[in-house]
């Protein structure tokens, strides 16, 4: 789960959630209402958002990264100038760059 940065949240360590923080400019960026199984709204990070993430995190496993990517360049619904702003807004825009240009 992500929160803005100095948001407490030594319970949810407790509940073994891995706990990501932002600064508080990037914590809304890039969210979507969505309907949750039980038919609540709910924000999430988008698709394109999501990618930016987990690009920027230390440690993610490649081959993970790799399928992201190509279920995204292959998805109808892609929208690669979002996807590059939020690259951009993110600092990781030389990462993205990477897999779409060997992608499309």
């Amino acid at each position: 789960m992500t929160f803005p940065k100095g948001y407490n949240t030594p319970s949810l360590k407790l509940e073994n959630i891995i706990v990501k923080r932002v600064v508080p400019d990037n914590y809304s960026f890039g969210t979507v209402e969505i309907d949750s199984p039980c038919g609540n709204l709910v924000k999430v990070y988008g698709v394109e958002r999501s990618l930016c993430d987990i690009v920027r995190g230390s440690g993610s496993d490649i081959q993970v990264v790799k399928e992201a990517m190509k279920r995204y360049a292959a998805s109808k619904e892609k929208d690669i100038h979002r996807l590059m702003k939020y690259a951009e807004q993110l600092r990781v825009r030389p990462k993205i760059l990477h897999y779409i240009e060997v992608l499309l």
